[in-house]
C-alpha cells in the first residue's frame, strides 16, 4: 500500500477547513439551520471518502477498508473536538452518519472498480 500525497493533502486540507469552520461560534448552527445537520455530514464525509479513496494506492478491497477506517477516525476526531467546545455538541449519531456515508461511497467506488460492465471502454 502507498499513499498519493496530493490527495492526502487535499483530504487533510478539507478536514481542517471543516473543523476550523465548525469551531467558529454560530457558523455550524447557521449551516445546519439552512441545510440540515445530517445532510452536511453526508456531503462532507462523502467528499472526504472520495479524497481518501483517491489518496490510497492499494488493491480495491484493501483501499476501501483503509478508507473506511480513516474516515471513522476522522469522524471520531471531529466529534471529539466538538465535545470540547461549549457551543457545540458531540453526537454518536453524527459519527454513525459519517461511517455510513463512508461505507456507501466506498461500496459504490468498489463496485465501479470491480464491475467489468461499468467499463466505459468496453
Amino acid at each position: 500500500m502507498s499513499v498519493r500525497p496530493f490527495w492526502l493533502c487535499a483530504l487533510a486540507l478539507f478536514f481542517l477547513t471543516m473543523v476550523i469552520y465548525g469551531a467558529l461560534p454560530g457558523e455550524a448552527d447557521l449551516l445546519s439551520a439552512h441545510f440540515g445537520d445530517k445532510l452536511l455530514h453526508v456531503l462532507a464525509y462523502g467528499v472526504m471518502t472520495l479524497l481518501c479513496f483517491a489518496a490510497v494506492s492499494a488493491p480495491p478491497l484493501h483501499r476501501a477498508a483503509v478508507t473506511l477506517g480513516v474516515i471513522a477516525l476522522l469522524g471520531l476526531a471531529d466529534e471529539s473536538i466538538q465535545s470540547l467546545l461549549p457551543y457545540r455538541n458531540a453526537s454518536i449519531i453524527d459519527w454513525c452518519f459519517d461511517i455510513a456515508t463512508a461505507a456507501i461511497v466506498s461500496l459504490l467506488l468498489l463496485r465501479a472498480r470491480l464491475s467489468p460492465d461499468l467499463d466505459p471502454h468496453a
